[in-house]
């Protein structure tokens, strides 16, 4: 589904990587797009944590992947992730 969905995130090899700003712009059940609002390129085959904020949830929905493809943008980049674990249908329900 088509979306515009605020996240967090950070990569996993980065030991003390602080959590960024980007937005989920469509998500499968196996697979999420992203705007990656930061200017430092990220290398493809990367571990991303994601947390997605969505309105009404008291929590953010925190799912994680591998970055399979990257392209830089004006001022941003945009990926796609394969997730590591297929969204369940209760997560799948409050994305789309």
């Amino acid at each position: 589904c088509l979306t515009q969905l605020e996240a967090k995130f950070f990569l996993e090899e980065e030991q003390k990587g602080s959590w960024e700003e980007g937005t989920v712009i469509n998500i499968s059940r196996k697979g999420m797009g992203i705007k990656f609002h930061t200017h430092k390129k990220i290398n493809t085959g990367s571990i991303i944590h994601l947390a997605i904020i969505v309105s009404g949830e008291p929590d953010p929905i925190m799912t994680k992947g591998a970055l399979e493809w990257i392209k830089q943008k004006e001022n941003y980049f945009i990926g796609g992730i394969e997730l590591t674990e297929e969204l369940d249908d209760d997560k799948w329900d409050k994305l789309c």
